[in-house]
């Protein structure tokens, strides 16, 4: 009679399971994820020096992800670091929920094989497309979370961890707390994350396509030979737009009510505030070369390419029907 309590409840013990492994695994990298999106989202604009004006040296240790490292521990301490822990963490368990079931389905679809290879019962595009649709439909739902994410890690304030309403009062606008659905409209900030959930997927599926066919005997030649050029080509397209997240996600929608007092002192970063906003993802792209230089939308490039680079260094073990 109570078996129809077993699924919710070994649901909830699974959703449980995950609590410790998530907080392990957020306590190892979000320093250097919050690093990462500081670093991206710090303005420094092109400094233009008149003949004879004698200008005082500028600090420039927070032009380099180690020294925005040195920057956010020196002046906010580890607590700093873990700036946006909390939104992290309930992000990935809705992304669990929304996601599991479609993996279930997918499961459903595959069996592997006594070599460790993975055979699809279903035909090549399925896959394909599900890999496409679980790359970009919980992202895109969960716009309104990378956005508070963003801001929390970024903000001058102190938040407390178990405080959500006095959070999003200072994370966001007044226009925003009255309609919450007015963040799916920040400039460009959807756009960036259907690029992103096309090109990836893309990428990987080019890979899964030629790998195969690839002389297996002189695997490192392949390697070097194929998969770095496109390993490239991905973090050339994928940096920018991840730079320029980070920087959209910041803009507040509506006129932005005074935000509760900074203790004085030295910022970490500096915000573009004063300037006119971007009204698109292209002017995005072309405000941030003219006012900071090119150089400014492949910030912490190599990051990317190491995420980038996962996929290539494993032997492809899927082979469609």
């Amino acid at each position: 009679m109570l078996d129809f309590l077993w699924y919710p409840l070994a649901f909830l013990f699974a959703l449980s399971a995950m609590i410790l492994p998530t907080a392990i695994i957020f306590g190892i990298t979000m320093p250097f994820i919050g690093v990462l999106v500081r670093y991206r989202a710090n303005y420094i604009p092109k400094r233009v020096q008149l003949p004879g004006e004698d200008v005082a040296r500028e600090d420039r240790s927070s032009d380099s992800y180690f020294g925005m490292f040195k920057r956010v521990h020196r002046l906010e301490g580890w607590a700093g670091l873990y700036k946006g822990i909390m939104p992290s963490i309930v992000c990935t368990f809705i992304m669990v929920v929304a996601v599991t079931p479609v993996l279930a389905v997918l499961s459903l679809t595959h069996k592997v094989l006594p070599t460790g290879n993975v055979y699809m019962f279903a035909d090549g595009y399925v896959p394909a497309l599900v890999s496409y649709g679980l790359a970009t439909i919980p992202v895109l739902l969960l716009i309104p979370m990378q956005i508070i994410i963003n801001r929390a890690i970024t903000t001058p304030h102190r938040l407390g961890a178990f405080a959500p309403k006095d959070a999003l009062h200072v994370l966001l606008s007044p226009a925003e707390r009255a309609k919450p659905l007015r963040l799916y409209l920040t400039p460009g900030v959807a756009l960036i994350v259907l690029l992103a959930g096309i090109i990836a997927p893309t990428v990987n599926l080019a890979w899964t396509l030629v790998a195969p066919r690839l002389p297996h005997a002189a695997w490192r030649l392949p390697l070097v030979g194929v998969a770095l050029p496109m390993i490239l080509l991905t973090t050339a397209l994928l940096t920018p737009l991840e730079v320029m997240l980070a920087r959209l996600t910041l803009q507040r929608l509506g006129e932005a009510e005074p935000a509760p007092a900074v203790p004085a002192g030295e910022e970490v970063m500096e915000f573009r505030i004063e300037q006119a906003p971007y009204t698109s993802l292209l002017d995005c792209a072309r405000t941030m070369v003219r006012e900071e230089g090119a150089r400014v939308l492949f910030r912490a490039w190599w990051l990317t390419a190491l995420g980038v680079a996962v996929p290539f260094l494993l032997p492809p073990a899927i082979m469609n029907k």
